[in-house]
């Protein structure tokens, strides 16, 4: 059952049961009070009888007849019925009207040994009636003295009460049911807004929010929600962040390893397949002993920058000869397929930089140059030293690219042609990379490019200079 229904049943209820307990009481009572006045309205008329009698003591028969014959004739509408006779013979005195009860041996003694009147409530075809019954000493002749009263109308009102209670019951619990189910509408929307939101949230749309301002709990409980709704997107976000963060370091990490173990390779097929003397020996062995500790640094560094967005990394004195030419000799094997002339020039100096970053920047260069180039071509990187460090620039006479594509090719997975690049291996991550190693270095990319010459980047690189 909707909780709705159950508010109007319960409110609907409580109000039910508050009439029906009002209106019983109010109806009990105002029947008492009625049936109280008319029962001392009886008494009054019998004691005023009473009274007469004992005041006339020792009349006889036709004295007492003609006395309360006088007094029926002048108040005959204090009583229904009126009776008076001797208790011991039975001997009747007098009697008008309606009495539907008449004493017995057990009322005389009762009367006698409690000396009180009787009073009985009489319900007859005819109607309902209080009859007074009492013993009157006048002196040797003891008398009985009864009075009745007609209260049915009374009870004829009560009735009527009862009947007319039947009517209003009847609209009350109606119109109650429809206005208690009118409020527990109105008070149960703020929770059917909040479990519609609530579902579509469980849809995946995590923006949406409860908007309730009904001033009340289900507000507050509102407000709960959407912080707990703001947390779990919050945590989302993060999760898919982190996700994104560990593809571009997994794409980056095999982006990185390309190049390097190209020559790699190539070192351990040429000790493996031709006889070399010591010294190529000791040259090759030293060339893959190096490039597999650069590997596993690099590993470590790209973790710290693409997952766990470290950028305090520590700027060292190096020497940007030595950088370029690392890359250069590095990257120099894989040109030979393509018949690519690879060269550098620099200056000859110091200046703050994190090297294997800054070595993959100038390798991930020359790859994306050297992809640049269908066939024979020349790749050119330059270093120069700066007040601020350094500017690395690789050229290279490829095929160039369009103004609207230089703004989008340092984006995470863009390729320019993409056919090409996935032909080539390429993930759209290179640059990237480059980006944030310039970035980290207080820097940046800056690309120029004319469509079928060739392009220019250059990465400027801020991170300072040794005195």
């Amino acid at each position: 059952m909707k909780f709705k229904y159950k508010v109007m049943l319960y409110m609907t209820a409580f109000l039910s049961f508050f009439y029906v307990v009002s209106a019983c009481l109010l109806i009990f009572v105002s029947f008492q009070m009625s049936l109280n006045k008319e029962k001392a309205n009886a008494l009054n008329a019998y004691r005023m009888i009473q009274n007469m009698l004992l005041v006339s003591n020792d009349m006889n028969q036709k004295a007492y007849t003609y006395t309360l014959s006088q007094l029926a004739s002048q108040n005959d509408s204090m009583w229904k019925g009126i009776r008076l006779k001797q208790t011991g013979s039975g001997t009747l005195y007098y009697e008008n009207g309606y009495l539907p009860y008449h004493l017995n041996d057990e009322d005389i003694r009762t009367m006698k040994t409690e000396e009180c009147c009787l009073i009985r409530y009489i319900q007859t075809e005819d109607g309902q009636y209080i009859q007074v019954s009492g013993l009157v000493e006048t002196g040797s002749v003891p008398l009985s003295l009864e009075i009745s009263q007609d209260v049915t109308q009374v009870y004829t009102a009560r009735e009527t009460q009862l009947q007319i209670y039947k009517v209003i019951l009847a609209f009350v619990l109606t119109a109650g049911s429809v206005s208690a189910l009118l409020i527990a509408e109105k008070l149960t929307k703020p929770i059917r807004q909040l479990s519609d939101v609530s579902k579509k949230i469980t849809d995946g749309n995590l923006s949406i929010r409860a908007d309730i301002h009904s001033g009340d709990e289900i507000e507050l409980l509102a407000r709960d929600f959407n912080r707990m709704t703001d947390t779990i997107e919050n945590n989302m976000h993060q999760m898919a962040d982190a996700m994104k963060r560990q593809e571009e370091f997994m794409g980056s990490f095999a982006h990185e390893l390309k190049t390097p173990m190209t020559s790699i390779i190539g070192y351990a097929d040429l000790m493996r397949s031709q006889a070399l003397d010591k010294e190529e020996q000791r040259e090759a062995a030293e060339y893959i002993f190096s490039e597999g500790r650069r590997l596993e640094s690099l590993s470590l560094k790209l973790l710290d920058l693409l997952v766990l967005k470290k950028k305090d990394f520590e700027l060292r004195p190096t020497n940007l000869q030595t950088v370029i030419e690392g890359a250069v000799h590095t990257a120099l094997p894989s040109m030979a397929d393509k018949n690519i002339s690879l060269k550098g020039r620099y200056d000859d100096g110091f200046c703050l930089m994190e090297s294997d970053l800054v070595k993959s920047l100038i390798i991930n260069l020359i790859d994306n140059a050297k992809k640049a180039i269908d066939d024979s071509g020349n790749i050119l990187v330059v270093g120069r030293l700066t007040e601020e460090g350094c500017l690395i620039t690789v050229a290279d006479t490829g095929r160039g690219m369009k103004p609207e594509e230089l703004s989008r090719i340092t984006e995470a997975f863009y390729r320019v042609d993409k056919s090409r690049s996935r032909a080539q291996g390429g993930a759209g991550l290179g640059l990237a990379l480059c980006q944030a190693i310039a970035e980290l270095h207080h820097g940046q990319l800056i690309f120029e490019s004319t469509l079928g010459k060739g392009t220019v980047v250059k990465a400027v690189l801020n991170g300072g200079r040794t005195k």
